[in-house]
Parts: structure tokens; C-alpha cells; sequence
């Protein structure tokens, strides 16, 4: 049996490794691609912090100018050193939105076109904090009250939805309760709270790239697996469903450290993280199935494969 780094190095060298591969176990197999997800949400991640910096040093400074150099904590909430009385709204990277409604109310009315296209949105209210994310056509929205605790949205919330709760949120009254953490009593310059939000995001997007690896993975692993059995039973009796399965996750391992590069190093074409997956792995393993099926294994591989 084959360790996680070399297994994955052999799946980079050639087709020749599958047919050890394809003779580890279920939990063998799982394990390497939760490893495999791992790493690449990592790079993915310390991308995003690394080479987006540029992008929060001009958020950054941009805050300053709007808010001042700082932020002060007390039972009334969180106060921008600059004009607290005023509600105004920031650009964030990601094209994201940041709303502060004053003590003394929010602005008139939030467009539409101000709204709709955001990647996310935080509200930075008397009462609250809320966070909005959009996942293509729908959001999700979290709310982080004064005692600490969060509402949160169970399931993915319309436009309108969102934009209710959001203008639900804006319009609280100020609350006079909020606890904070003993090291907030002294206040947080911007310069460290946009450290924290580059952090922030740059664990979201690996979180994020985590899921849709992992996920994408399985299901399009699973989906030709099922379909290359039902076709091909009589012809190959020796690659069974849970081989080809097993064939087909391993050969997902090159292409998705190559399409995690994309993000990870904000390459044009990052949108197109999926597309670019399937095409990879589906080109790879034409050329590893082609192999075992042209070069039928000895009989101690093929005594291996049945017993799994």
C-alpha cells in the first residue's frame, strides 16, 4: 500500500500507478483525497491572503480616510473614530460592501443596483453586525447580536429575502447591551482589523474551495463510475464499480492541484474552476483507463482487486 505523497506523486508521473491504486481500501482512498483537499484549500487560502494584499491596503486605507484609524467598543456598540453620526457605506475587495448605519438611523434607501451584484455584504450597525454571501443566485445571511449570539439563516436566502432582513437589520433601534471581549476595551486600530478581515476571507475562500473539491469530486467520480458499469459489465468484468471509482478519484489528484492554482494565484479563468476540473480529469482518465485496459493486470493484481 501506497502513502498519501506517493500516491500522489505517482498519479502525477503516469498510468502505470493505477494499478496499485485501485487496490487500496475505501477508507485508504477517502483519506487521501480529504489530505489532497487539505492541501490544495491551503495554498488556495495563503493565496488569497498573499496576493490579494495589495487589494485590503487600499480598503484599508480607504477606511481610514472614511472612518479615521480606529474603532472604539463600549456597551453602545462599535463607533468609527470619525464622524459616528454619520451612516455611509464602503467598496470592499471581492466586491464586497460594507453598510454603517449611525445611532441615528440608516440612509434613505439601499438600490437595487448597489446591492444585487455583491459577493458579500456587511452590516455594521448600533444593534448588530450581519453578514451577507451571495452563492450564485442565492444568499446566505448570518446576524451577530449584542449578547454574542447569531442568527443565522438555515437555508439559502432570494435577493429579495436577503435585501428584507438586511433593511429588518438596518432599521433596529441601537441597543445599549453589547459585551465585549476583554481585548476590545482599548479599541482596534484599522490596521488590525483589516488584518483580521484579510485572515477572515482567506480562510472562507479555502473553506470554500475545500467543499466544491471535495464535493465535485465524489459526484462526477461516482456519476462515471455508475455509467461506465452499466455499459461495460460483459466487456470488463475486472474493472468492477468500486475500481473504476476508486481509478477515477486518484486520476482527479494532478488536475486538481493544477485548477487550485487558479485561485490560489488569482490566474484568469478562476471563475471557470469547475469547467476547467471535468475537462481535466475527464482527458486524464480516458488515457489511465485506456491503460488498464489495454495492459490487464498479473494475476496477483487482479486476486487484490477482488478481494477489495
Amino acid at each position: 500500500m501506497m502513502g498519501f505523497f506517493r500516491s500522489f506523486l505517482g498519479t502525477c508521473r503516469g498510468t502505470e500507478v493505477f494499478r496499485t491504486l485501485r487496490g487500496h481500501s475505501w477508507g485508504r482512498v477517502l483519506g487521501h483525497l480529504l489530505l489532497l483537499g487539505i492541501l490544495c484549500a491551503g495554498l488556495i487560502g495563503m493565496g488569497n491572503y498573499y496576493m490579494l494584499k495589495y487589494r485590503w491596503r487600499a480598503a484599508e486605507a480607504g477606511f481610514s480616510d472614511l472612518f479615521g484609524s480606529g474603532i472604539s467598543f463600549d456597551r453602545n456598540g462599535a463607533h468609527p473614530e470619525r464622524n459616528p453620526e454619520v451612516s455611509r457605506r464602503q467598496e470592499f475587495p471581492y466586491n464586497g460592501l460594507l453598510i454603517y448605519v449611525a445611532p441615528s438611523g440608516p440612509e434613505k434607501e439601499y438600490p437595487d443596483e448597489t446591492l444585487i451584484d455583491r459577493n458579500f455584504i456587511l452590516l455594521w450597525h448600533p444593534a448588530c453586525f450581519a453578514f451577507m454571501l451571495r452563492q450564485g443566485e442565492n444568499w446566505l445571511f448570518t446576524r451577530c447580536n449584542p449578547d454574542t449570539t447569531f442568527d443565522l439563516a438555515m437555508n439559502p436566502l432570494s435577493y429579495g429575502e436577503m435585501k428584507a432582513r438586511l433593511l429588518d437589520a438596518a432599521a433596529l433601534p441601537p441597543a445599549g447591551n453589547w459585551v465585549w471581549p476583554e481585548d476590545f476595551r482599548n479599541g482596534m486600530s484599522t490596521r488590525l482589523l483589516f488584518r483580521d478581515f484579510r485572515l477572515m476571507f482567506a480562510k472562507m475562500k479555502a473553506v470554500e474551495y475545500f467543499l466544491r473539491q471535495l464535493l465535485l469530486t465524489l459526484f462526477c467520480t461516482g456519476v462515471f463510475a455508475g455509467i461506465f458499469r452499466l455499459f461495460s459489465r460483459k466487456k470488463l468484468p475486472a474493472l468492477t464499480f468500486g475500481v473504476v471509482w476508486k481509478v477515477a478519484i486518484y486520476t482527479a489528484f494532478p488536475v486538481t492541484l493544477v485548477v487550485s492554482a487558479f485561485p490560489a494565484l488569482q490566474l484568469p479563468g478562476t471563475h471557470l474552476y469547475g469547467e476547467l476540473f471535468v475537462l481535466g480529469w475527464a482527458v486524464y482518465l480516458f488515457f489511465v483507463l485506456r491503460y488498464l485496459m489495454l495492459f490487464p493486470d498479473d494475476a496477483g493484481g487482479n486476486k487484490e482487486d477482488e478481494a477489495k
